[in-house]
């Protein structure tokens, strides 16, 4: 398993700087915080895996042995992971019980993550799901699979990914939003250099769905490559289409590959430009 790039990252930015500028359109926060949230399970996996849950957690860390969920009494605010390796595929379950936990990222979160998979992240086939069990980040509820799938190496020999999320999330306000988003995430450098993760850079390429259950919803896709620096911590360059429902297009524009933390967004032939 490995960390999974927001493509969206810095997008909020923009919802609360142009408001006044465009029309108080939501889609790009809720864009964010659904992306972000089923982002969130492979790193908390990953962490979990490998034992350094530091991040994603408030209080304990405690690991069942026994691969009986219902074995170890849940403390609140402790997390219990159980990993049963003996499966196949293999079974990670990360526990936050079921009250709201302040973790070390800031956000609360309660309910259950599990994780199956078939082998090794870097390993041509390998498949790696992500479902939830009453999870909530925020007090908004996440349902719904992430599926991350291994593809080998493209013609550049680079390893890429195919990452398809169906979710079903309920925000705050309790509208309920039906999501889809396919994605393909290409290592485009820093794969031949394992120890070094900070050399890392990935392309995102793909599209996402979004309808709510009160009217409207929008649509989102990249016209050209998003690139993600581990190194920097958001997008550096590549474009993103974002269109709400009757409402015009936001093109973002991420730059040329300066961490600069610069982007533009056109609206209607106007270009606003943040740093």
């Amino acid at each position: 398993m490995k960390a999974n790039y927001f493509i969206l990252i810095i997008l909020a930015v923009f919802i609360s700087s142009c408001k006044k500028k465009w029309d108080n359109d939501q889609s790009a926060l809720v864009n964010f915080q659904i992306e972000n949230a089923f982002d969130e399970m492979t790193n908390i996996s990953d962490q979990a895996v490998t034992g350094t849950m530091v991040y994603y957690k408030s209080g304990k860390v405690i690991q069942n042995e026994s691969l009986d969920p219902n074995s170890v009494e849940k403390t609140p605010c402790n997390v219990v992971i159980t990993h049963d390796t003996t499966a196949n595929p293999k079974v990670l379950t990360v526990d936050y019980g079921t009250t709201n936990c302040d973790c070390n990222d800031g956000k609360t979160r309660r309910g259950k993550i599990i994780t199956k998979y078939s082998g090794f992240y870097l390993s041509p086939g390998t498949v790696i799901t992500h479902t939830t069990d009453n999870y909530y980040v925020n007090d908004i509820k996440i349902d719904g699979t992430k599926t991350v799938t291994n593809m080998g190496v493209n013609s550049s020999n680079q390893p890429y990914f195919n990452v398809q999320i169906d979710g079903v999330v309920t925000l705050t306000s309790g509208t309920v939003v039906n999501y889809t988003s396919t994605r393909v995430r290409t290592w485009f450098s820093g794969f031949n250099t394992l120890l070094n993760r900070m050399d890392d850079e990935y392309d995102i390429t793909g599209d996402a769905t979004a309808t709510y259950s009160t009217g409207g919803g929008y649509t989102a896709n990249t016209s050209s490559p998003i690139r993600i620096k581990v190194g920097c911590g958001f997008p550096t360059q590549g474009i993103l289409n974002m269109t709400p429902v009757a409402k015009p297009t936001r093109v973002i524009d991420y730059g040329s590959g300066n961490c600069d933390m610069q982007f533009t967004v056109t609206v209607n032939g106007n270009t606003y430009t943040f740093n």
